[in-house]
């Protein structure tokens, strides 16, 4: 193995130096460690990418059994590109229909923030409180063009109250989907969820990519089980479903920013359910989660609305 002598390694080069070489500082000796040797392990797959290798790999089986491995990996290869492209092929996958489609509302249980706050944030102008939603209060259509007072379209508001940020209420989707035959909740069957989600939020200084996050939450049941409003305010998100990209600055009044997400995924990740057998029917919640009292940004007011076209495909 070869030794290098003398060497000098610049300050910001330390630290990628010393994961793969050994340093004998006093002989100012340089090794290639015996981790250098090994191979790293592969990225974690996203969850679209896991879906449509899953998806792919069923659709294969299912229409392709005896074929070659040359002919079983040409059709992967073809679902694949087809399901990144967000094509549903109708000789492969039917789409399902909503049977219904509303607008959940909450408001939340507002109490003293009681957390520590990074000096940075500190503002007695803008303090937080803590906002905890539980249940759907009430339903209605979901708005598609507007929206009033009383029936918001999906999403959010906070404003600034008595030097008190605060939340009131939070709006999200609910559809329903029969499903063509009932399953059991470990049936391998891809049922393929795609969003194309339009976020607009309109603040009086400032954005925070918080509101920019999306919550999907699934349900597989019976006919005679729906889902109904107990405990049913979608507020938090999971980490893959943060907004990571930067935001307009501020300085525009007041500031405002559209961020368009799409969402591929399956009906059967986290999913919940009533039952192991017997499930006709798929319940989708869709939010974009409230600032839970915490993320108002030092603004005096916050609306965040969401519109989106949502598919739902079941695999032939």
């Amino acid at each position: 193995m070869a030794k290098v002598s003398g060497t000098h390694v610049p300050p910001s080069l330390i630290e990628p130096f010393n994961r793969i070489l050994t340093i004998n500082q006093a002989l100012t000796q340089a090794g290639l460690k015996p981790t250098a040797r090994t191979a790293q392990p592969a990225p974690t797959p996203t969850y679209t990418t896991q879906f449509i290798t899953s998806a792919a790999t069923w659709l294969v089986n299912r229409h392709l059994a005896r074929a070659t491995p040359s002919e079983k990996s040409a059709l992967f290869d073809q679902f694949a590109t087809e399901l990144r492209a967000g094509i549903f092929d109708p000789v492969y996958w039917m789409t399902l229909t909503a049977t219904s489609d509303l607008a959940e509302y909450a408001t939340p249980t507002m109490t003293t923030f009681n957390r520590g706050i990074p000096a940075a944030y500190v503002d007695p102008a803008h303090q937080p409180s803590i906002c905890t939603y539980q249940d759907v209060e009430m339903n209605y259509p979901t708005p598609t063009d507007g929206s009033t007072d009383e029936h918001p379209a999906p999403g959010w508001r906070g404003t600034t109250i008595n030097s008190i940020w605060r939340d009131l209420y939070h709006v999200q989707r609910k559809l329903i989907y029969p499903l063509p035959t009932a399953i059991q909740i470990d049936d391998d069957r891809p049922i393929a969820i795609k969003i194309e989600m339009d976020i607009t939020a309109t603040a009086t200084t400032r954005g925070n990519r918080n509101w920019f996050a999306f919550a999907l939450e699934r349900y597989l049941h019976t006919a005679a089980g729906p889902i109904g409003a107990a405990k049913g305010a979608v507020t938090h998100w999971a980490p893959e479903d943060w907004y990571a990209y930067a935001l307009p600055p501020e300085g525009n009044t007041p500031w405002t920013a559209t961020i368009h997400r799409t969402i591929l995924d399956s009906a059967h990740r986290k999913t919940n359910s009533n039952m192991d057998s017997g499930l006709d029917r798929l319940t989708l919640r869709v939010a974009t989660p409230p600032s839970l009292g915490m993320y108002g940004s030092r603004n005096d007011d916050v609306r965040v609305v969401h519109h989106e076209t949502v598919k739902v495909y079941w695999a032939k």
